[in-house]
């Protein structure tokens, strides 16, 4: 009898245990629970509130069907087109890079999506326009930025992504851009001047290194190669060299890892470097926001200032080297294509704001997005992404050395004349400078509002 009471006592006590652990082990293991929050409330927290970035950890399992796809079945997406790759060296291990693997540095290769599987299986190898071997164990290959409507099957992906999770119904592969790339694929480390970034983590890892706009003077930022909307840092990422940029050890950077099912929430200009750190396929959206009006004209500006720096240049060699690919028409354009361009993006219509605040009654009964709360984000499967001193990010070894990278680059280009191309830098950097641009749109929009 007293051991059956003893048990029965010892059971009454286990149970509250036992019972906070299983809630524990469910929250872990069960993202479905991230189903209670309410789209709109995520919605209001991603365009009025959040200022850090956020992963929704486990969001997409079981909502995108094409969370369940293996590599091979993007092939149906994808085609027999032949998908145009940016292919950069690999960085070795203990190497920094003095400057980004910029995509005018970058090599082209046109290949099949099956040719590709085959390439980074090793399988096969490719000869770059430098008439080298190019080979995936020595390269990375991405095929990034592509806008989903464009992709020659997009009906296959028709009910397979789905931003209504986050409140976004209204957006789906118009406003979705694919991001398809080997072990080692990055982009330069820059700012997207306009909204904020969700990013869907599909399938493969990702490593993300994030910046809040408050440390840009450590980031040496720069307009050239110059994009519309982008703003890049000359820091080498994914691996700085920090001789070349000592003020680089004064930044927190923020670090993340994205695994697939895994949503990453980036705020307004925030600086981030992306790497991949095994084959990974990626989907975003960017989402405009009521101050995207403003930072459309001081777009407007900086294009106009940089078109007519560049009107008296005719070496095309430090033209190309002045602009992403992308971007090359801006350099022909004339004067008056330049400021007819100027007078739209000034005068159009400004409705984003006005289409949110028609919005904002859906918030009333949202709920409260708690997300500087530890145990509430737990709950949901919110993780705030971890802020590190960049000694623990990148560890202290700093020793200077000249990559792959580097080399091949200097072999598979003829740069212009470094003195020419240093004094287009100086005035591009100087006609471009923040302040400028704040005063230039300071001028117009006084003389937009002042009296005929």
């Amino acid at each position: 009898m007293k051991n059956k009471n003893w048990c029965s006592k010892v059971k009454d006590m286990a149970e509250p245990l036992l019972k906070k652990a299983r809630q524990e082990c469910s929250q872990e293991l069960c993202p479905e629970r991230t189903s209670l929050l309410n789209p709109q409330m995520i919605r209001r927290a991603i365009l009025h509130d959040v200022n850090e970035p956020l992963v929704f950890k486990g969001y997409l399992k079981g909502k995108w069907k094409c969370l369940e796809w293996e590599v091979k079945d993007w092939g149906r997406v994808l085609g027999d087109d032949n998908l145009m790759f940016r292919v950069g060296a690999r960085v070795k291990e203990g190497d920094q890079l003095k400057s980004p693997q910029w995509e005018t540095e970058c090599m082209k290769l046109s290949m099949r999506y099956c040719d590709f599987l085959e390439w980074i299986k090793g399988q096969k190898t490719f000869l770059s326009q430098c008439g080298s071997q190019v080979n995936c164990s020595t390269h990375w290959a991405y095929f990034d930025y592509f806008y989903m409507k464009d992709l020659e099957h997009p009906e296959h992906l028709l009910g397979a992504i789905d931003w209504g999770t986050f409140g976004f119904t209204e957006r789906g592969l118009t406003d979705s851009t694919l991001w398809i790339g080997s072990t080692g694929a990055n982009t330069p480390c820059h700012i997207d001047t306009y909204g904020c970034n969700l990013v869907a983590q599909v399938m493969g890892k990702k490593r993300w290194v994030l910046f809040p706009k408050s440390q840009s003077e450590y980031l040496s930022p720069t307009r050239v190669p110059y994009e519309e909307s982008s703003i890049y840092s000359e820091v080498g990422f994914p691996r700085p060299d920090t001789s070349s940029h000592p003020r680089l050890v004064s930044t927190t950077p923020y670090v993340v890892t994205l695994e697939a099912g895994d949503v990453l929430f980036v705020p307004n200009q925030w600086w981030h470097s992306v790497e991949n750190m095994e084959f990974a396929v990626s989907i975003n959206t960017w989402i405009e926001l009521p101050s995207d009006d403003e930072e459309r004209v001081k777009e407007a500006i900086v294009m106009h200032q940089i078109g007519s720096l560049c009107q008296g240049i005719e070496s095309v060699d430090l033209i190309s080297s002045a602009f992403n690919p992308n971007m090359m028409n801006i350099a022909t354009m004339t004067s008056t294509d330049l400021l007819n361009l100027l007078v739209h993006k000034v005068f159009q219509n400004k409705d984003t704001k006005e289409k949110e605040e028609s919005k904002k009654s859906d918030y009333v009964h949202a709920g409260v997005f708690d997300w500087t709360n530890k145990e509430w984000c737990h709950n949901y499967n919110i993780t705030r992404v971890e802020k590190l001193l960049f000694e623990e990010y990148y560890g202290s070894n700093c020793e200077e050395k000249k990559t792959d990278s580097e080399k091949s680059a200097k072999k598979c280009k003829s740069l212009p004349d470094e003195i020419q191309f240093s004094h287009l830098k100086l005035l591009i950097d100087a006609f471009t400078d923040p302040r400028v641009i704040d005063q230039v749109k300071k001028i117009l929009d006084e003389k937009l509002h002042s009296p005929s």
